[in-house]
């Protein structure tokens, strides 16, 4: 013997039909959410590595890459000169 714990009418089933797409758009919806949320991360990323590759280009550009050497007045390197004071050393150019 089958029991029912109601009746099986149209607006039972209709109820249910609703709340089984109910159910079904909130999963959909969060689902929808995730895939913009990960979109939106993507071009804040990738929107940032440019600005960081683009600071980077700009500063190699702002600086020299090598400083020229000290030279003496006759061409040859200079050399420092230390000085031993009651202070501690001292170096001269």
């Amino acid at each position: 013997m089958t029991e029912t714990l109601g009746r099986s009418d149209f607006s039972t089933r209709f109820h249910l039909a609703l709340k089984s797409l109910g159910g079904f758009l909130a999963k959909a919806g969060f689902g929808i959410f995730l895939l913009v949320a990960a979109f939106a991360a993507l071009v804040a990323t990738t929107f940032i590595g440019l600005m960081l590759a683009i600071a980077a280009v700009f500063l190699t550009f702002a600086r020299p890459r090598r400083k020229p050497a000290h030279r003496a007045e006759d061409g040859a390197p200079a050399t420092l000169e230390a000085k031993r004071t009651a202070d501690g050393w001292v170096i001269e150019i």
